[in-house]
């Protein structure tokens, strides 16, 4: 078995300092440090997906792999946000590939709720409108990145927190604001 609950190294040296000797300098060293620092949260996410131990494991070493390559390629303002985000991708992907068959025409309710939520926020039909999807898409985008895990992705106030690198009472917040914002919307959309 990985470990992945080692204790932190090179604390004192920020996440910007590590992913710039990386990026700038092709130190593999300091991108281990850091991904190291965020192993525990890319397994806890690919835990809840995959809901596979084994499976989790072998997707935190692939998703380490992904950002030795990805990470250089784009512009990374939070390296934790940007890293859960990669790590719940690659996730997704490999759970939908273990689901879906060619022949398979009902699909496990697991699946319908991953695909419903993505495609919401992805495509819309042409003469589909959505007021949802509009007084979300208005939300500032604390609110709204708090409002869609809370809601949607069933993370905690904590998880959430631990995530955005912010106070738990800000989180609380940024929900409780959204909320009330996104009625307000609504209802400006439905009168």
């Amino acid at each position: 078995m990985l470990q992945f609950f080692r204790p932190r190294t090179s604390e004192h040296v920020s996440d910007e300092q590590l992913l710039a000797a990386y990026v700038e300098q092709g130190d593999a060293d300091a991108l281990g440090k850091l991904y190291e620092r965020y192993m525990p949260m890319v397994y806890g996410v690919c835990l809840k997906i995959l809901k596979d131990r084994g499976k989790a494991e072998d997707a935190v070493i692939a998703i380490y792999e992904e950002l030795t390559r990805k990470v250089k390629a784009h512009e990374v303002d939070s390296f934790r946000g940007w890293l859960y985000v990669l790590a719940r991708n690659h996730c997704l992907m490999e759970w939908r590939k273990k689901q879906r068959r060619p022949t398979d025409h009902h699909a496990p309710e697991d699946m319908v709720r991953y695909d419903a939520i993505e495609e919401a926020f992805e495509y819309e039909l042409p003469q589909q409108r959505d007021p949802l999807k509009e007084c979300l898409e208005e939300l500032n985008e604390r609110q709204k990145k708090c409002v869609l895990w809370f809601y949607y992705e069933d993370y905690s106030y904590k998880a959430i927190s631990d995530m955005m690198q912010e106070d738990v009472g800000k989180v609380r917040s940024y929900i409780q604001n959204g909320r009330r914002n996104l009625k307000l919307c609504l209802e400006s959309k439905t009168n």
